[in-house]
């Protein structure tokens, strides 16, 4: 291996870490600011990463002397492999990037009622959780529903008000209080 192309796979390797590093903070942050869970910050920065990964590997193995045509081959069978364990389980896949999808640009939030128009088969609830898969409500009735992911795409969601998920305790000045007068 020549000089030149272990310079360029330790480039890839700092850039995968920079990029790495950067994608965290910005996943953490819009999560912050949008009061997610941590669980689901943690899911979508871990598929995020695996897709970087995917990525310095693919760089890696073009600047070595694998050479395209080998990593092409390699690929192929690693997507047959796949293809053939999840042909029955394709929804799941469509789930996870449905999850990655809802959490950057769907408006509704953990605590929004909201209500999944689907004819007949109609569910509405307060919004609990979105997971990697599917996405929770509470029912009036205390039912736990839930929605796969991949369908919030294809049905029309109606968004109620946003009601908190931790209970806020609210205090009053002691001055706004009325006094007693025990004077008789």
């Amino acid at each position: 291996m020549s000089i030149t192309t272990i310079f360029l796979i330790a480039v890839a390797f700092a850039a995968f870490f920079i990029a790495q590093s950067k994608l965290n903070q910005v996943v953490l942050s819009y999560g912050e600011e949008r009061n997610i869970a941590k669980t689901r910050i943690h899911y979508v920065s871990w598929i995020l990463r695996s897709v970087l990964v995917l990525l310095l590997v693919m760089v890696v193995s073009v600047v070595s002397d694998v050479g395209f045509n080998d990593f092409g081959i390699f690929l192929s069978s690693v997507f047959a492999v796949l293809g053939v364990a999840l042909f029955a389980q394709w929804s799941i896949l469509s789930n996870v990037t449905a999850s990655v999808i809802v959490f950057f640009f769907f408006p509704y939030r953990v605590g929004n009622r909201v209500k999944i128009l689907d004819g007949d088969n109609s569910i509405e609830g307060r919004l609990e959780e979105i997971t990697l898969f599917h996405v929770i409500l509470l029912a009036d009735n205390g039912a736990k529903l839930t929605f796969p992911n991949a369908m919030v795409f294809q049905k029309a969601v109606v968004i109620g008000e946003h009601q908190p998920t931790r209970a806020v305790e609210k205090k009053t000045p002691a001055a706004a209080e009325p006094e007693e007068d025990n004077n008789g």
